[in-house]
């Protein structure tokens, strides 16, 4: 008897959760940030946000190996048996202070380049919370309209009827197309014995 009331409730909350389909919408998040107008955009900046810290990088860099190389110049003078004690002495201290300014220096580069990841990555953060919550705003605001009181995100579900995808008409509440698809071209084949042999050429 437990087992049928089981089996009944069941069916009852398939037969809910049929009905609740009705009014359940899914949409794909990653192709609305792909074509937001502000995607190309904020990537352009992040990029030449990231070269300009690749430039400063390779300064840092160079700078550094320009320390080694006078470190490891001084060392070898404080080395050199032909020196007077005073003279030994002389260099060796010049060297121990060539030493101390390149660990410095490359202590502040590593603290400068770290800084840089976290400013980069907090960069990335900001621009696409940005973009998704200006795309929530407008699905909640479609959604309350439709009377649709879930809209679930397409990558995270494992099937839906592609007549639950709302994808579209979020893209036209934020006026954006989708860019046109280029037609694939094939190359033209003067004989048929000639096709197992002639690459097909499509554009890149």
């Amino acid at each position: 008897m437990k087992k049928i009331s089981l089996i009944v409730a069941g069916i009852c909350l398939c037969a809910v959760l049929a009905a609740r389909a009705q009014n359940v919408a899914v949409v794909d998040m990653e192709e609305l940030v792909r074509l937001h107008p502000d995607t190309a955009s904020d990537k352009k900046l992040f990029d030449q946000t990231l070269k300009d810290f690749r430039a400063e990088n390779d300064e840092l860099r160079q700078k550094l190996e320009g320390l080694q190389d006078d470190f490891e110049k001084s060392r070898k003078e404080a080395q050199d048996p032909a020196l007077s004690d005073k003279a030994k002495k002389t260099a060796e201290e010049q060297a121990a202070r060539k030493r101390d300014a390149l660990i410095t220096a490359d202590r502040t580069a590593r603290e400068k380049m770290q800084s840089r990841q976290e400013q980069l990555s907090d960069m990335q953060t900001r621009m696409l919370k940005k973009t998704f919550n200006e795309i929530r705003e407008v699905v909640s605001k479609f959604a309350a309209e439709r009377k649709l009181p879930l809209v679930l995100p397409g990558n995270q579900v494992v099937y839906f009827d592609k007549t639950l995808d709302i994808t579209d008409d979020i893209l036209k509440q934020m006026n954006i197309q989708r860019p046109a698809k280029e037609a694939v071209t094939l190359p033209m084949v003067s004989h048929p014995a000639a096709v197992s042999n002639a690459p097909a050429t499509l554009p890149k």
